[in-house]
């Protein structure tokens, strides 16, 4: 068939056809005498396939491999790139969400939280009053020369005056946990999360923890995770208060 009749068969635009033939992607022969392209039937999958994985922004170099390969090696590349556009289409869903939710509060915003290797310590404390705590592990922390990437407080029970937790240093996946025999690590899992800055008094916390469930409630957002306190390097001055938050449509 001639690229205007393949064009319409896959809905390809003609001058993407040719930036195909142009990089190896698809092959077509001059008919005689007119010296039209002329393309097989038998391509109208492999060029929808190819536009699709362009689409999903899969690199040319990488479908060249794919169509060089056994089709072992391809079975394999395309259920990674399944499992790539699916994780994709999930942020979108969520940053869509997040975009049509009715925030009233402009300083709620939505992240992609990286898995973290974490070191909990339990602890016992008045509400916002863990200071002291955290400078008691983290100078553990600096004794074994151990460089702390964020710090993080997980409430456990307890109420505004005597309230059980668990403070957490994320640290590297080498570090040997070893070192502390009262703690306790933790692969904490990448996930999509709801954030609130806090830089207030930290007898105001449970404030900012109000804020940021009545956000969650009122835009049906389902907690997959607990929430945190999350005080980003060493420092205890500012924190965010962040909850894991579920996909759109994902199954719990």
């Amino acid at each position: 068939m001639t690229i205007q009749v393949f064009s319409i068969q896959t809905g390809i635009p003609k001058s993407t056809l040719r930036f195909y033939e142009e990089k190896h992607l698809l092959k077509s022969v001059r008919e005689e005498g007119s010296n039209y392209r002329m393309y097989a039937e038998n391509q109208v999958p492999l060029a929808k396939l190819i536009a699709s994985l362009r689409t999903a922004k899969v690199p040319i170099r990488d479908i060249q491999l794919y169509l060089e390969a056994n089709e072992n090696s391809r079975k394999q590349m395309k259920k990674k790139w399944i499992q790539t556009i699916k994780e994709n289409q999930r942020q979108l869903e969520v940053s869509l969400r997040y975009l049509e939710s009715d925030n009233e509060e402009k300083e709620i915003y939505m992240f992609e939280k990286a898995g973290e290797k974490v070191i909990w310590f339990e602890a016992e404390s008045a509400a916002g009053q863990f200071s002291r705590e955290f400078i008691f592990r983290r100078e553990q922390m600096k004794q074994h020369h151990i460089p702390i990437n964020n710090m993080y407080l997980r409430y456990i029970s307890g109420n505004r005056n005597q309230v059980k937790a668990e403070i957490g240093f994320g640290v590297s996946r080498e570090i040997n946990t070893a070192l502390f025999p009262n703690a306790f690590s933790e692969k904490m899992r990448g996930s999509f999360c709801v954030g609130l800055p806090f830089n207030e008094d930290f007898s105001k916390i449970e404030r900012a923890y109000r804020s940021l469930m009545d956000y969650c409630m009122t835009n049906s957002w389902t907690p997959a995770g607990s929430i945190l306190e999350w005080y980003r390097g060493d420092q205890m001055e500012t924190a965010d208060i962040i909850m894991p938050v579920s996909y759109i449509g994902a199954k719990q």
